[in-house]
């Protein structure tokens, strides 16, 4: 499945057929389809792959008296997140440029996984404000910011660098960290 993903990611979905990974794993057609019965089942079984670790990589803020600051548990999910995705380069490709418009089914499940990333995040949201941690705001409306940025930056940071670029991941979480708890303009300026 490694080749598969790789190829994927590489050349994209519709340009890599069942013969590229049969060679590029080296294995017999007859293996291939003792296991798949088509290209698009190993591509959803790859995604489906990455869909559930990403889910495991995200962790409960726990706001227990012996749990460690919120913040730093949020720093923790962001670098889980990030080190799981930069390991995966072709699954995030895959994610990110490869399924999407790939057909109907298959744009709903990535919408009902980025919706699901969205709720989870609200519910964040939710319980910061009930915690006195969140300033009052639209959480529907912050979650969704929230994921859509850390798409863009995870798909430019991870995807248009080279694999092996030097990149401080605890100084990437902390920096989206940051924006999202304290925003990006200087304490004390007003738009009056």
């Amino acid at each position: 499945m490694r080749e598969a993903a790789r190829l994927f990611g590489d050349k994209g979905y519709h340009a890599t057929s069942i013969a590229d990974i049969i060679q590029s794993a080296g294995i017999a057609r007859g293996t291939f389809y003792l296991y798949f019965d088509n290209k698009r089942a190993i591509f959803e079984e790859l995604v489906d792959l990455l869909l559930d670790r990403l889910d495991h990589a995200i962790r409960l803020v726990d706001t227990g008296p012996e749990a460690p600051s919120a913040r730093r548990q949020l720093l923790d999910n962001l670098h889980r997140v990030i080190e799981l995705l930069d390991e995966e380069r072709s699954l995030l490709a895959i994610l990110l440029e490869g399924a999407v418009g790939l057909d109907r089914d298959f744009d709903d499940k990535l919408a009902e996984f980025y919706d699901r990333m969205a709720r989870a995040i609200e519910s964040s949201l939710i319980l910061g404000l009930e915690f006195g941690m969140v300033r009052p705001c639209q959480t529907r409306v912050v979650s969704l910011a929230v994921l859509g940025g850390l798409k863009e930056v995870l798909h430019d940071l991870l995807l248009r660098t080279g694999p092996g670029a030097p990149r401080d991941v605890e100084a990437l979480a902390s920096s989206i960290l940051d924006l999202y708890t304290r925003g990006v303009l200087v304490e004390g300026v007003s738009f009056a």
